[in-house]
């Protein structure tokens, strides 16, 4: 199921914004009995590294919703492709 979240009025290049970004997503996150069904957010590696960064901010928060535990960060296929260039060549050391 695909759901047009419509315009999230906010620069996804900082932490902040992406907090914001995510609790707007939030609302979108269905529970089954206190429980919260993870959804993927994908997103480019930045995106995605702001969305990790997010989710650590609000670590303390009390519920699974507030911890933003309900949006799983996905990078996009392209990206995850690079992503795995990067490892592989680290592990190379190249």
């Amino acid at each position: 199921m695909q759901v047009n979240t419509g315009i999230i009025n906010a620069n996804p290049s900082t932490t902040a914004a992406a907090i914001e970004i995510m609790v707007a997503l939030n609302k979108y996150v269905p529970k089954v009995q206190d429980r919260v069904v993870v959804l993927p957010v994908h997103g480019d590696c930045g995106s995605v590294e702001r969305m990790i960064d997010a989710q650590r901010a609000r670590a303390a928060d009390l519920t699974a919703l507030d911890r933003l535990q309900g949006l799983e960060p996905v990078p996009q296929e392209f990206n995850h492709c690079a992503l795995m260039i990067q490892v592989e060549k680290a592990l190379l050391g190249v």
